[in-house]
């Protein structure tokens, strides 16, 4: 059993990309990780705003935190887990006037993959525009966008 154990550590400090199994029998057994998958370009994605967007605090091309609604899969694996940190920028923004609110277009940029890469996304947009004339827009987190991956990637998944 100790030597198992010391085994066991050995594996993991020596094989790191590896999952290492103890079954009842105290067998070891390595189970591969990671497999190379490829996400196509056109892949959806669905985004949700993890941050308060308002257009008195914005200005046009500053970054705004978004997260991953649902996991998004490959060849049976999971490339995107729900939670997954991605970005959006700000297009544009139109000030209040006396007749129209204002309004703010956000730009969809990338989105983390599970091996940590950043994966491009298409230059969606999705525009948002108050209710009142003469008042800010303001989207709160939880704002639902769809985005699609821009080009095909190999993810380690």
């Amino acid at each position: 059993m100790k030597k198992s154990l010391i085994a066991l550590a050995i594996m993991a400090v020596l094989c790191p990309m590896q999952n290492v199994l103890i079954a009842h029998t105290n067998d070891v057994v390595l189970l591969p990780a990671f497999k190379k998958v490829t996400i196509t370009a056109g892949t959806s994605i669905l985004l949700e705003t993890a941050e308060r967007i308002g257009t008195d605090q914005m200005t046009v091309g500053q970054l705004v935190q978004m997260k991953v609604k649902v996991n998004v899969f490959a060849e049976k694996r999971v490339v995107v887990t729900t939670g997954a940190h991605a970005i959006g920028r700000i297009k544009s923004i139109s000030p209040a006037t006396y007749n129209h609110p204002a309004s703010l277009t956000i730009e969809l940029v990338s989105v983390q993959a599970v091996d940590g890469q950043q994966i491009p996304l298409n230059g969606l947009e999705q525009s948002y525009t108050g209710k009142f004339s003469g008042e800010g827009t303001m989207v709160e987190p939880g704002k639902v966008i769809t985005a699609t991956v821009m080009n095909d990637m190999v993810i380690d998944a």
